[in-house]
């Protein structure tokens, strides 16, 4: 007679993975180096790009005069001022002081750290919840001027490249040819749309359903917050689009003047037009993660390509270098006392904590 063989017991089941995680010192220690990456290459390459060195520069920076220096503070000032229309068009009841202090405060962080835009945000975030703005208004804030920024970047750049088609700067030709795609693309997707939309709401198309269970309540909340998220978007946008359009052209049009008055200062002889056209084609190289606003990777490529213009490369490479320092440098401390005087008066509105009961 044959023993029953004893069941062994089954093994728990195997939990998932969770994702691994670096550590706080990890991203520390990288943003510490991509930062200093930026640096390195704002210091030592953009000269070198230029076709100079860094002794030249430092000699350069030398003569330039108390009255040129005060036009370049106002003109970033004035670059500030001008980006909180946007900030106030797009997040209603936001006063241009408190616009003035979240944008000098978010590009303090964003541009202390590789893929500081995230961080921007969140302090954008808590500093409009902490005045009292609703949840869903700041998210339509963060995302409406997200897409400003990329979109008049990208079509500026565009406008930029296509101008300089045809002159000597190196890589010039496929730039030009992205940037004529850049400029027709949004044209034929206008074109096309009511077609697709109409095919879309014609009777009897299969409209794409969302799987059962946990994984489809999911795909249906996501796609009724992102279609809240674009009806109050567009509702903003109808409200305040010349405010946003207005804003947002002030801006970068108080950099470019900015940009221009570096390379006067410096004595680079540049067209103004070829000048304007090097700035434009640049703005998109200031979204680039690898170093924190893509410092140094932006001033490099304008460096060679003023360069290429027939500018001096001494005095490129100076211009370079301050334009990098007013609209980069100098904003961490300033975004560092703004965002301590919200914290110190943060820190006084907060109510005192309830009596403990008897």
């Amino acid at each position: 007679m044959t023993r029953p063989t004893a069941r062994l017991p089954k093994p728990p089941p195997r939990l998932p993975k969770s994702p691994v995680r670096l550590p706080r010192s990890v991203l520390r220690l990288l943003g510490l180096l991509s930062s200093a990456a930026g640096l390195v290459l704002l210091a030592l390459a953009v000269p070198r790009a230029a076709g100079t060195d860094w002794a030249a520069v430092r000699s350069h920076l030398g003569h330039i005069g108390g009255p040129q220096v005060a036009l370049m503070c106002g003109l970033a000032a004035a670059a500030l001022w001008s980006y909180t229309y946007v900030l106030s068009a797009a997040l209603p009841g936001l006063t241009l002081r408190q616009a003035l202090w979240m944008n000098c405060t978010g590009s303090a962080v964003s541009n202390l750290l590789p893929l500081g835009g995230g961080a921007g945000v969140a302090v954008t975030y808590a500093m409009a919840r902490g005045w009292g703005h609703p949840p869903r208004a700041v998210t339509v804030c963060v995302a409406l001027t997200g897409v400003c920024n990329v979109a008049a970047r990208l079509v500026l750049s565009a406008v930029g490249a296509l101008l300089l088609a045809g002159t000597p700067v190196p890589g010039i030709g496929w730039a030009a040819a992205a940037g004529g795609a850049v400029l027709v693309l949004p044209v034929v997707l206008a074109a096309a749309w009511p077609a697709v939309r109409h095919r879309r709401r014609a009777p009897g198309t299969r409209r794409r359903t969302a799987p059962a269970g946990a994984p489809g309540r999911l795909v249906r909340r996501a796609r009724q917050s992102a279609a809240r998220l674009r009806d109050e978007s567009r509702d903003v946008v109808r409200r305040s689009w010349a405010r946003l359009l207005c804003g947002m052209s002030a801006t970068l049009g108080a950099q470019g003047a900015l940009f221009l008055a570096c390379l006067q200062a410096t004595g680079s002889r540049t067209g103004t037009a070829d000048a304007l056209a090097v700035f434009a084609a640049s703005r998109l190289l200031t979204q680039i993660a690898v170093t924190p606003g893509g410092i140094g990777v932006t001033e490099c490529a304008a460096a060679v390509a003023l360069v290429a213009l027939g500018g001096a490369p001494t005095a490129v490479a100076s211009a370079m270098l301050l334009f990098a320092t007013f609209t980069h440098l100098l904003e961490i401390p300033l975004g560092a006392l703004t965002g301590a005087l919200w914290l110190l008066r943060a820190g006084r509105r907060r109510p005192a904590p309830a009596p403990a009961a008897p």
